[in-house]
């Protein structure tokens, strides 16, 4: 017979990547404080680059959320150091630290992240719309 485990014994188990589910999942029940907890375990676990940029994206939200901007600044600082790991390239996380400087009275600083957001977007734009035009051109050639 198997031994029935404690649900701390099962969190532990959990890989970062499950628990990046589960602080989302925290975050978007407006469970702040717990989805920091969830984050900052996932970066003790030394995961992939890019669960780390999520993460470290996502607790600036909920330190934010929590209206302790300081520690979200670190995040979002931290998340775009690793910006090519994210799935867009740092444009949300740019929007959100834009944010955060625009409630702290930094107008400068809000404007530098909301443009670098617009322009990371436009490249997007770009790079889809040739994406777009190379397979339209491919398929027309079959």
């Amino acid at each position: 017979m198997g031994e029935e485990k404690e649900p701390a014994e099962m969190e532990e188990e959990k890989t970062a990547e499950d628990l990046l589910l589960v602080g989302e999942e925290c975050l978007a029940e407006g469970k702040f404080e717990e989805a920091i907890d969830v984050y900052r375990e996932i970066i003790k676990k030394e995961p992939t680059r890019p669960t780390t940029a999520k993460a470290c994206n996502d607790c600036g939200v909920a330190y934010a959320s929590l209206e302790q901007y300081e520690m979200a600044i670190g995040f979002f600082n931290a998340a775009l150091n690793l910006k090519q790991y994210l799935m867009d390239e740092g444009i949300s996380t740019n929007y959100n630290l834009g944010q955060v400087y625009k409630i702290t009275g930094d107008d400068e600083k809000a404007e530098q992240c909301f443009k670098r957001g617009d322009a990371l977007q436009q490249e997007h734009k770009r790079r889809d719309e040739e994406a777009r035009r190379v397979l339209s051109s491919a398929f027309e050639e079959t």
